[in-house]
C-alpha cells in the first residue's frame, strides 16, 4: 500500500473515532453512572447525564440534561446548557462519545424542566429529540427545554 494510502487511512480512522457519536452500540444501561461525553465545544467540555434510565427501557425515551464547563474552570463551576431534553435511544446512541465516571450534578434544575416538559400537550409531554443532542440544542423546535 502506498504511503499516501496509509496516511489517508490513518486520518480517516482518527476522524471517525473523534466524531461525536463515535461510540455506536455502547450499552447505555451497562454504564450505571449515566454520564456520557458528547464532545467538546470551543473552550468548553460538554457531557450529558441520563436521569431514570430504567423508565427509558420501557418508554424508549431518555430524559437527559446537558452540562458544560469552560476549560480551566474548577470542577464545581458548571453551566446547565440544557436542563432537560427528551431524546430517542437511537439519537442518544448517535450523540455519545465515551462514558464518564464523574460529572453528576444536583437534579433540581432537571426536575423543574422535566415537570414543565411533562405538562406540555395536556400532560402528554413535549417534543422528543430524534437527532443528535447537539443538533437538538440548536433547534428552534423546542426539543431542548432551555427555559431554565
Amino acid at each position: 500500500m502506498p504511503a499516501s494510502d496509509v496516511s489517508f487511512a490513518g486520518v480517516l480512522l482518527a476522524a471517525i473515532l473523534l466524531l461525536p457519536g463515535a461510540a455506536p452500540g455502547q450499552d447505555l444501561a451497562a454504564h450505571t453512572a449515566g454520564i456520557w461525553s458528547i464532545g467538546d465545544a470551543p473552550g468548553m467540555k460538554r457531557w450529558l447525564v441520563i436521569h431514570d434510565p430504567d423508565a427509558a427501557k420501557t418508554t424508549g425515551i431518555y430524559h437527559i440534561e446537558v452540562i458544560g464547563r469552560k476549560h480551566g474552570d474548577p470542577a464545581w463551576q458548571i453551566t446547565r446548557l440544557v436542563p432537560h431534553m427528551a431524546i430517542t435511544e437511537k439519537a442518544l446512541q448517535e450523540s455519545i462519545v465515551e462514558p464518564l465516571d464523574t460529572g453528576a450534578v444536583y437534579p433540581e434544575s432537571f426536575m423543574d424542566a422535566y415537570a414543565s416538559w411533562r405538562a406540555q400537550n395536556n400532560g402528554a409531554g413535549g417534543s422528543v429529540c430524534e437527532q443528535s443532542v447537539t443538533q437538538c440544542m440548536q433547534s428552534p423546535s423546542g426539543a431542548a427545554d432551555n427555559e431554565k
